[in-house]
């Protein structure tokens, strides 16, 4: 309602004294004015109007515009009165809104009766209808990686002059501006050139708001769908540069141009583009103060330049205006670091741990294929969430792969290692030149000592040949029978201390002179007693040689199987300083590569919440 206006003021107040000044003396007069006796004479105070408890704010809001109204009703008035005034003041306000109200109703037919919204609103038809133009960032929704779109939820602002929607404002109450649906009057065909959804136009109608010397000022707000060119290089460390164009789509720079509207007084620069052009460049191209911070992504820059653009293969030489926002996104990578680089890690470190399991350990190829499963996981939450490009290689995928490498590397040295474990010397004969490299080269450079055996390669020689010489003792009989028997016969023959020697009974045991006055032995020759002797000596020999002889192949045998499982401990110890090398190496390169250690770049900040851009004003910048 227009009780503001001092044209309703003054009516209220001509009404309200009119019923004052209309009543008896009796009533607002006198010494007993604002007093009644309605039983026994005694004086009811009269109620004011300001101290009734009213609902609403609007209403005290009234009485306080309303000063001299308000100073004679608490005076004069009684309870009925004060009713009856009141119920009057809102009876008035009620016709002096509609009158008001019929006042911009006759303006809107006035400036739309004869107009054409499909003509540019221009007294010239040679004149350039300038629009300001600009837009307030109010989030970023989304950026697919895999689809390439990036989604923002923007404020638009456009601003023009309609010499056709002018009217003086003493005409029509004091109306300098009014709100008109965009749909009624003409509005610019400028559209999102990279839209990737399908509908580049704007698609919410929202009031122009128009004033009395035709500035138009128009902001649809909106969701829009864009396409950005992914950078995955350094996934997840990575930096993405989005640009959305808008422009006109039918109007050339001879009839429609565009101009920037530059927010908390920044000044434009004129400077060339990448490809020599020159543009105008607004460092802060869009207006920050309802940015919704991203949970994702982190704004480093929101500039914006106006091109003038040559199509040569659809519109000769007629050059078209637009304006192009360009917007660096940096990823927060906490949740990828977390969930994917920090597990990638351990599977490398993990890796390399396969080495430190014992050379004879079974369970090390067990290990080795549940860290392989558990990168083909990784591998597979990757792929999902990267576009499917074969420009370049992702950073994390490189490292996926290098782990990967490893992986497989650490099972076939472990199916190598395992095999040279299990070999005995039965069955592969170790070379020369692999018992000098694994027995005697790099047991030392590695600090590694085999317990009870020799340590240098003439004494593995001398041990393993001490060996073989008792494998291959041949003749024995004969060297027996010349050499240790006759020495034990003669033995046998010389008398003990006690006077006796020694005898053979005839099955062939062995007993004491001391006996022969037994009446069961019998006394034997010297020659049966030789022949006897070294039949039994003989045996006995052959027993000791076929016992030592068995416990020399076994422990060759034994030696030559240790000498293996050695080699087999050399091998992974080998491995083992090579892969924490090779991994501490390649994470380390991997982590310089990344963006993330060289971009120090704050987020741009959000200023305090104002009007976006122009607010009530039209903003001229050039």
């Amino acid at each position: 309602m227009m009780i503001d206006s001092p044209l309703s003021k003054r009516l209220l107040f001509a009404n309200v004294k009119k019923s004052l000044l209309g009543r008896t003396k009796n009533s607002f007069g006198g010494p007993t004015a604002g007093r009644s006796k309605p039983h026994g004479g005694t004086t009811t105070p009269t109620r004011c109007l300001a101290n009734l408890p009213f609902d609403h704010a609007f209403m005290h809001q009234w009485l306080t515009n309303l000063r001299p109204i308000h100073f004679t009703l608490c005076q004069y008035a009684t309870w009925r009165e004060v009713y009856s005034i009141f119920h009057s003041i809102f009876l008035q306000a009620f016709l002096i809104s509609i009158e008001a109200m019929k006042e911009e109703q006759q303006l809107f037919e006035d400036l739309l009766y004869l107009y054409n919204k499909l003509a540019r609103p221009v007294k010239n038809a040679s004149e350039v209808l300038v629009i300001n133009f600009g837009a307030s960032l109010i989030r970023i929704i989304d950026v697919d990686e895999k689809n390439q779109v990036l989604t923002t939820n923007l404020w638009l602002e456009m601003q023009w002059t309609d010499s056709k929607l002018v009217w003086n404002p003493t005409k029509y109450g004091g109306i300098k501006k009014l709100h008109i649906p965009a749909d009624f009057i003409w509005t610019p065909d400028i559209l999102l050139y990279n839209c990737a959804d399908g509908h580049p136009q704007i698609s919410i109608n929202t009031d122009a708001l128009v004033y009395y010397d035709g500035k138009v000022m128009w902001k649809p707000p909106g969701i829009y769908k864009s396409f950005c060119q992914i950078d995955i290089q350094y996934f997840p460390y990575d930096l993405q540069k989005c640009h959305m164009k808008f422009g006109g789509w039918t109007y050339n720079g001879f009839y429609l141009d565009m101009r920037q509207i530059a927010t908390d007084g920044r000044t434009l620069v004129h400077t060339r583009d990448e490809t020599g052009n020159k543009v105008w460049r607004l460092q802060e191209g869009m207006d920050l103060s309802y940015f919704y911070e991203s949970s994702e992504w982190d704004l480093l820059e929101l500039s914006s330049d106006r091109h003038e653009v040559l199509y040569p293969g659809c519109c000769g030489q007629d050059y078209y205006i637009d304006i192009t926002f360009y917007i660096t996104l940096r990823r927060k990578a906490l949740f990828y670091t977390v969930n994917l680089v920090v597990p990638c890690t351990l599977i490398a470190i993990w890796t390399t741990f396969v080495f430190y399991l014992p050379a004879c350990c079974r369970e090390k190829i067990t290990f080795s294929i549940y860290i392989l499963v558990a990168l083909t996981v990784f591998f597979l939450f990757f792929i999902d969430i990267i576009p499917p490009t074969s420009l370049v290689i992702p950073f994390m995928a490189k490292y996926l792969l290098f782990t990967l490498t490893l992986v497989t590397v650490s099972i076939t040295v472990t199916v190598v290692t395992l095999d040279i474990n299990h070999r005995d010397g039965a069955t592969h004969k170790m070379p020369r030149w692999m018992r000098w490299l694994f027995l005697s080269k790099l047991p030392r450079l590695l600090r590694m000592n085999m317990p009870h055996r020799p340590t240098t390669m003439e004494s593995w020689e001398q041990y393993r040949k001490t060996l073989m010489q008792m494998r291959r003792i041949k003749n024995w009989p004969n060297r027996l029978r010349s050499s240790v028997i006759p020495s034990v016969v003669v033995l046998c023959n010389t008398p003990s201390s006690n006077g006796n020697s020694i005898s053979s009974s005839s099955d062939g045991s062995l007993r004491s002179e001391g006996e022969e006055n037994s009446p069961t032995v019998t006394t034997m020759t010297s020659s049966n007693q030789y022949i006897v002797t070294q039949q039994f000596l003989r045996q006995m020999i052959k027993n000791v040689h076929f016992i030592a002889t068995h416990i020399a192949m076994l422990e060759y045998d034994e030696m030559l199987s240790d000498e293996w499982s050695y080699v087999a401990s050399v091998i992974d110890r080998l491995f083992l300083i090579i892969f924490s090398v090779v991994n501490i190496f390649g994470t380390i390169t991997f982590a310089v590569q990344s963006s993330f250690f060289h971009d120090g770049r704050m987020p741009l900040p959000v200023p305090p919440k104002t009007h976006p851009l122009a607010g009530d004003t039209v903003s001229h910048l050039y």
